[in-house]
């Protein structure tokens, strides 16, 4: 088993929303990612999906979206991003899911996941308080989503027992839509929280096109951070482990 990791798909297979107005990058996305995926991953992997998912505004909207992801091969891991206007709640996305034949995808919201040997966590993340757009309200985001992130570690953590061993001994893997850092030397919410339970890897999105350039891909106090975002991968999904 293996995991793999890809943010941004950006699906709007029931909806007018064509990628290829960001760019000639985007062109046939869809068709590439599905060769991508089909040629690496099998039904015994899973596959990180941290946000931005469907441009659907509501979840029977995104049906068709949900239907090409559970045609693929292994289990998916969804978090939610900006743009995933359908997101409702945890429950009522579990049950459209299982009334619609939807079985292998994972909501990730307020909890965690034990894969082998590998704790996974999450959340959206947000706007920092470094960026110069932060305002009042951005700020209270912020707070609420690092409570989320600890709050998702937690759950990992005490998701293990016997059957899966103890949380020591697991690798950490971390995944937010937004990016938890741009600069190595400045500190914030989500960068002493992924420190503080010893995530080992925090992969992200959400930065396209010349965006990639502010993207911090390297090795912070023992985290190392990932842009995922499906552009920048040309839209082949990356195994972190």
């Amino acid at each position: 088993m293996s995991i793999f990791a890809i943010a941004d798909l950006h699906l709007g297979l029931s909806v007018d929303k064509p990628m290829d107005v960001f760019g000639p990058a985007w062109n046939d996305h869809v068709s590439r990612l599905e060769e991508n995926w089909r040629a690496k991953i099998t039904d015994a992997d899973t596959i990180l999906i941290p946000g931005d998912i469907s441009w659907g505004i509501s979840m029977e909207e995104a049906l068709a979206d949900f239907e090409f992801i559970e045609s693929l091969p292994g289990t998916k891991i969804l978090s939610k991003g900006n743009h995933d206007y359908w997101w409702g709640t945890t429950k009522k996305v579990e049950e459209f899911m299982v009334s619609h034949g939807l079985t292998s995808m994972k909501i990730l919201k307020n909890k965690g996941f034990v894969i082998e040997n590998t704790l996974i966590a999450g959340t959206r993340g947000w706007i920092l308080p470094e960026n110069p757009e932060s305002k009042k309200d951005d700020e209270k985001i912020y707070t609420r989503e690092v409570g989320r992130l600890e709050r998702s570690l937690l759950d990992s953590i005490s998701s293990c027992d016997e059957s899966t061993g103890s949380a020591d001994k697991m690798r950490r893997i971390a995944m937010l839509h937004y990016p938890p850092i741009y600069d190595p030397n400045r500190e914030n919410g989500f960068t002493t929280t992924l420190e503080k339970y010893g995530v080992e890897l925090c992969i992200y999105g959400h930065l396209h096109g010349r965006a990639h350039q502010n993207a911090f891909n390297g090795e912070k106090n023992g985290v190392v951070y990932r842009l995922i975002a499906a552009d920048f991968l040309k839209f082949d999904p990356v195994q972190i482990s």
